[in-house]
């Protein structure tokens, strides 16, 4: 028996004709997201240059805003079922980790030996010396940040199936990391080294969950020893 269901060519017609705005909508919310957290990030570079002491602020207004306009690319649900869905994610956020902790340990030859003389072009915050900022210090650079530079990035950047494209938006992802800590040129290198094993694990793995929770490992292993010192240091003044 025939069981296909016939529909006849004024019901296409309509439901084509009443799909076209939504999908207009979307295109429209989707550039206009684009283009915000393009602004973002061109705003965060422009401020870091010239403002002669950035503050901590520069870097929670960037990760706020960059979470707020990809949140839907964010579930905590789904965050947790990668890590019990087997041995796999485990593994792929330890090599992700043991690979950006090999990219560290390049820092000083970059910056200092394989560019001598040549300014890093590093961006150096400005901190006044108290325990509260010192904790938000932490939360921004050690979890705001990560999730945010993933969200847009990784998952925003790198989820299409064009190849070509995929190549170009790879450099640009890589690029665009680098520049939200340095603006010279040694910088620029050492963090984009930094930033090539979470690119190259989302490409592998696709899945972001994994990219984030390696990055935060990592930004732990490089900020707390500064916040631990920070922190006696203001115990004993």
């Amino acid at each position: 028996m025939d069981t296909t269901v016939y529909t006849s060519s004024s019901a296409v017609k309509k439901r084509e004709h009443h799909s076209a705005p939504a999908a207009k909508k979307v295109n429209k919310l989707t550039i206009a997201k684009w283009v915000a957290a393009a602004a973002l990030v061109i705003a965060f570079t422009v401020s870091t240059e010239v403002i002669k002491h950035p503050g901590l602020f520069l870097y929670v207004i960037l990760a706020a805003g960059l979470i707020a306009l990809f949140h839907k690319e964010f579930s905590i649900k789904a965050f947790g079922k990668t890590y019990i869905s087997g041995w796999k994610p485990w593994a792929w956020t330890a090599v992700c980790a043991l690979l950006a902790f090999g990219a560290v340990q390049l820092k000083t030859y970059i910056l200092w030996d394989l560019f001598f003389g040549k300014d890093p072009g590093l961006i150096s915050l400005f901190l006044k010396e108290n325990y509260f900022e010192e904790a938000f210090y932490a939360i921004t650079m050690m979890v705001l940040l990560p999730v945010a530079e993933n969200l847009f990035l990784r998952k925003g950047l790198l989820s299409g199936n064009n190849k070509a494209l995929m190549v170009v938006f790879t450099i640009v992802s890589l690029v665009g990391s680098a520049i939200l800590f340095a603006h010279g040129i040694p910088g620029i290198v050492y963090y984009v080294i930094l930033a090539a094993p979470f690119t190259a694990v989302y490409l592998i793995t696709k899945n972001v969950y994994i990219t984030i929770t390696a990055q935060i490992i990592i930004s732990a292993y490089i900020y707390i020893p500064d916040i631990a010192y920070d922190i006696a240091r203001m115990m004993l003044r």
